[in-house]
């Protein structure tokens, strides 16, 4: 079952344990290390990775349209001792999000949809519901509730997911247009318009228009009986010394689908976010899109009326078209970002639009204070975030 706050972080007891043995750190492969600042991330990663908070680690570093930093660190399966390297296959999560939102961009600039349609112009089974528009799902204001509908046994079919959580009691949590919420089932909705209107599955859509002209050649929606060099396994933190990770819970990542299966390397993922905001790649209009506050249906901002109370901890941050748009700079200058975690897994990748300084950090282990996320985020960005914050 999807959870809203968290794209299916799993923290309970995990299937199987397993003895960890003290990783030895790979020395950073080419790009050469970014001077000083570089040698500040090493010893971040290399830390969590020794101090037993995560098996592995990938961080990578681009600026001026290349890469100019890596470090790959510990474990990527505790079983058979693979170290992790700049071929390792992490599950990302909910940066799928933002792959959905330029999908249905797509299909827009093809004159196949508009993004104001009403979801039921394309799934007539929504027509039950109070309507509301495909910008509304990728900008979490539509109000589709999260969390009540069991998608086991569905496969990778988002119109059938889809078809499930139009069933669901509640149906939503506030009338579509009039809050703000996170919600997973907007981009299932919102993968299922896509695979009607293209008239094929989500997963090859997304490799054949985006992945292979991009040269994302590590990058794919997963499903789990996919065969994949460089699979990384994904971890649960136990608290134990001894035994300090669990195999994470099993869990068909299908069913994450548009809201966050995907699967990518630290580098590839820098190169979509060069796609998506440098020159040569994705059309701009669709950065200039994806990066447009969501807005209420009173034209306030989204973020004026949060729905959740622990969201108003946001702050002023906004949401755009499957990205956080993070204004707290030193001269308010835009960080577009977003966070990923799916059992075993947690990830996070972001650019600063102006400079074109961006990063992926991906983990093989569960969502948790003690993985590298933030301290990574704080020093790569330590000239743009106010001193002292992060």
């Amino acid at each position: 079952m999807l959870s809203r706050r968290s794209l299916l972080v799993s923290t309970s007891a995990a299937l199987a344990s397993t003895a960890f043995a003290r990783p030895a750190i790979a020395a950073a492969a080419p790009p050469a290390p970014w001077g000083e600042r570089g040698a500040l991330l090493d010893r971040l990663v290399d830390e969590a990775v020794q101090s037993q908070r995560v098996p592995g680690v990938a961080l990578v570093v681009w600026e001026g349209g290349r890469a100019v930093y890596g470090r790959w660190a510990g474990t990527a399966n505790l079983e058979t001792g693979t170290a992790v390297d700049a071929g390792s296959v992490f599950r990302v999560g909910s940066i799928s999000k933002q792959v959905t939102a330029v999908l249905l961009l797509q299909l827009a600039a093809q004159g196949r949809l508009a993004l104001s349609d009403a979801a039921s112009d394309h799934l007539p089974f929504l027509k039950r519901h109070a309507p509301f528009s495909l910008l509304e799902l990728l900008q979490h204001t539509a109000g589709v509730h999260d969390g009540e509908y069991d998608l086991s046994g569905l496969g990778a079919s988002h119109v059938e997911q889809a078809r499930r959580i139009a069933q669901q009691q509640p149906f939503f949590d506030f009338d579509p247009g009039t809050a703000w919420l996170y919600s997973n089932a907007n981009y299932l909705l919102a993968g299922a318009v896509i695979e009607q209107v293209a008239g094929k599955p989500l997963a090859a859509l997304a490799a054949e228009t985006l992945f292979a002209p991009l040269q994302l050649g590590h990058t794919a929606f997963d499903a789990p009986m996919q065969i994949v060099p460089g699979r990384v396994s994904g971890y649960t933190p136990t608290g134990v010394a001894t035994a300090p990770f669990d195999n994470a819970d099993y869990f068909d990542v299908r069913l994450a689908g548009a809201a966050g299966a995907l699967r990518s390397t630290a580098d590839d993922l820098c190169r979509w976010l060069e796609a998506v905001f440098g020159e040569g790649g994705l059309p701009a209009e669709f950065a200039r899109r994806m990066v447009e506050p969501g807005r209420l249906r009173n034209g306030e901002p989204a973020s004026t009326r949060r729905f959740s109370e622990a969201d108003r901890a946001m702050g002023d941050t906004q949401y755009g078209l499957g990205l956080m748009l993070d204004r707290a700079t030193r001269d308010q200058s835009l960080i577009v970002q977003h966070h990923g975690g799916i059992n075993g897994f947690a990830a996070f990748a972001a650019r600063h639009v102006p400079s074109g300084l961006s990063y992926a950090c991906l983990c093989n282990a569960d969502t948790y204070p003690g993985l590298p996320l933030r301290d990574v985020r704080r020093t790569i960005f330590r000239d743009i975030l106010p001193i002292a914050t992060g």
